[in-house]
């Protein structure tokens, strides 16, 4: 399975505010596609354990994830 690249979403989530990617937004920051399934994406995806080191939580939305400070 490919690893996406993170540089670009981990200065994001350093600046410590909440922020939404589209799919095409998330494929030109990490070279990847959105993960398909939803669980994953949320729990277990490289992207979900990046968000979570940050205070972090993914929220899918129709086409679209944020991320917001729990």
């Amino acid at each position: 399975m490919a690893t996406p690249k993170l540089d670009s979403i981990e200065r994001q989530l350093k600046a410590g505010e909440p922020f939404s990617l589209t799919n095409s937004q998330y494929k030109k920051s990490t070279g990847l596609d959105i993960p398909k399934n939803s669980n994953y994406l949320v729990r277990n995806s490289a992207v979900a354990k990046k968000a979570r080191i940050y205070g972090y939580r993914i929220v899918i939305h129709e086409r679209e994830i944020s991320f917001e400070k729990e």
